[in-house]
């Protein structure tokens, strides 16, 4: 009536085996006291249950063979949520380095490495004497900026006389350089014209030459021919003279060939000679260097009086070199002013732009940075987030918006899955698995960066669907199935599972509410077979 069920890889061929490789575990989520205790006693009361059908199974078969007794529970309409339970880093969201404004020596530095810090701490302090001195070096310094400027526009009339003799000699010198350069182009299209044709013929006679190569090829294998059918005596109703006629027609096209070949081939070597050593062609290029050289010679003298124009305009405070000078006069302002509002702002202090963790810590108290140097780095712990790495079994399963919550320390907090990396990557175990970010939405100062957090993500959730607990889906090669106990009979039905809890599994198509399963334990039942249901309280 029943034996021991074949586990699914018993039932499935290769092709079926490979589908059914395991996935990656899901970490569950720990449970509570009291469900791990209503756990205890339904394990306990369902082993007992066994023992106790077992028992009078036994002794009812032996005293009156009366119908086994199977234990069953109830399908029922429910709610059934997935979750994916792992671990991961917290992280933040926010990073701020702080880098020294001027190179002045650090007063006192009040944090260290680790240390929280709170919106508008302050970190670190400067020596008030030596602020003062940089701060007065930049008023200088400005001062001195504006003296230069007024400098700069006495010294305009130096520079006009040689800016009049570059603005002549340049335009004379452009002229001169742009009617030799359209010579340069016209012998140097003369001489490509040339060699163009001789490398036309020269393209021509190589390509008659491997024609002729390949016809000569045939006459030698049409007399090669000629001999191995001779050999075989093919030519056995030949007389000697026929056989002598069809030797001698082929020698002789073989050779006039040949000779045809090696004209093709004196006449490359000829207009390969010619084409590299034709007078005309190497008159016109010299005639074409000469030209060469006198337009680099005029090139040589514009660039000295281009030069001489330029330092010439950079003296005569024209309208573009007043601007040029004036632009500068600003610019050099306006950094010595920026250093000047730095020092300001470290004057009282350098101080937190919000609440974290320094990570980073350069800052040596009694010794100056190195003016934009690195001084400490803060992390903030008001936006932070739980780094994932998750596999290729559960992607399909999480999206971004899905919630979440995460474990830090024993504190729970809420999150939100917010960024799915587009690519995946190998973890330290050689496994490729995608980086997934979940925000946390209600972060305080209890939370530490670093550490691992247990994150819970809600990834879907079925209510008010038909379903019975993991243990009594059966699996073969055609899918899923469970045994139930209609009218005192077992029934193989074919179900279609969806979504899966921790212990439930919502069917979707085969139960309906009220269906008698049976716990089959390992056993299979063939249908038709008689039982007698014991239900299984839940």
């Amino acid at each position: 009536m029943f034996r021991k069920a074949k586990s699914k890889a018993e039932n499935a061929d290769v092709t079926d085996i490979a589908e059914m490789m395991p996935k990656a575990k899901k970490e569950k989520k720990p449970w509570d006291k009291e469900k791990k205790k209503k756990v205890r006693r339904r394990v306990i009361a369902g082993v007992l249950a066994v023992l106790v059908v077992t028992f009078f199974v036994r002794n009812s078969l032996m005293a009156k063979n009366a119908a086994p007794m199977v234990t069953t529970v109830t399908a029922s309409v429910g709610d059934v949520e997935q979750t994916l339970s792992t671990g991961g880093t917290v992280k933040s969201d926010e990073t701020r380095t702080y880098f020294a404004p001027v190179s002045v020596e650090v007063g006192e530095v009040n944090v260290s490495t680790g240390d929280a810090v709170k919106k508008g701490d302050v970190i670190l302090t400067f020596d008030a004497k030596a602020l003062s001195e940089k701060k007065q070096e930049a008023e200088y310094k400005m001062a001195s900026n504006e003296g230069g400027y007024e400098s700069s526009v006495h010294k305009n009339n130096e520079y006009i006389a040689d800016l009049s003799e570059a603005d002549t000699n340049l335009a004379v010198l452009e002229q001169q350089i742009a009617d030799n350069e359209n010579l340069l182009d016209e012998l140097n299209k003369k001489i490509e014209e040339k060699k163009a044709g001789w490398n036309y013929n020269g393209t021509n006679l190589n390509v008659s030459v491997l024609e002729w190569q390949s016809i000569i090829s045939d006459d030698e294998q049409a007399l090669a021919d000629l001999k191995e059918r001779e050999a075989r005596g093919e030519f056995y109703d030949y007389d000697e003279d026929e056989i002598k006629e069809m030797y001698n027609e082929a020698e002789i096209k073989l050779a006039n060939d040949r000779d045809i070949l090696l004209n093709l081939q004196i006449q490359t070597q000829y207009n390969g000679y010619e084409e590299q050593n034709n007078k005309e062609v190497r008159e016109l290029q010299r005639q074409a260097k000469d030209v060469e050289e006198l337009i680099a010679s005029y090139k040589e003298y514009k660039a000295e009086m281009k030069s001489q124009k330029e330092s010439s305009e950079n003296g005569v405070l024209d309208a573009g070199g007043k601007a040029k000078l004036e632009a500068d006069t600003a610019l050099e302002k306006l950094t010595n002013q920026e250093k000047l509002d730095a020092i300001a702002e470290v004057e009282n202090g350098l101080r937190a732009d919000f609440g974290g963790v320094v990570t980073e810590l350069e800052a040596v108290a009694g010794q100056p940075p190195t003016e934009s140097g690195k001084l400490v780095t803060i992390e903030s712990t008001e936006k932070v987030y739980v780094r994932l790495n998750v596999s290729k079994y559960d992607l399909e399963k999480i999206a971004e918006g899905q919630k979440a919550d995460i474990d830090i320390a024993g504190r729970t907090y809420e999150g939100t899955v917010r960024k799915i990396d587009g690519m995946a990557t190998k973890n330290d175990s050689g496994a490729m698995v995608v980086g997934v970010d979940v925000g946390i939405d209600n972060p305080d100062e209890n939370i530490f960066l670093g550490v691992e957090a247990k994150v819970y993500v809600h990834m879907a959730k079925a209510e008010g669907v038909v379903t019975v607990p993991i243990e009594v889906i059966n699996s073969d090669r055609e899918g899923d199935f469970v045994y139930v106990e209609e009218n005192g009979v077992v029934a193989k039905r074919r179900i279609t599972v969806g979504i899966s809890s921790d212990s439930a599994s919502e069917v979707k198509e085969g139960l309906s509410e009220g269906d008698n399963v049976i716990m089959a334990n390992g056993m299979e039942f063939e249908e038709g077979t008689a039982v007698t249901a014991m239900p299984m309280q839940q």
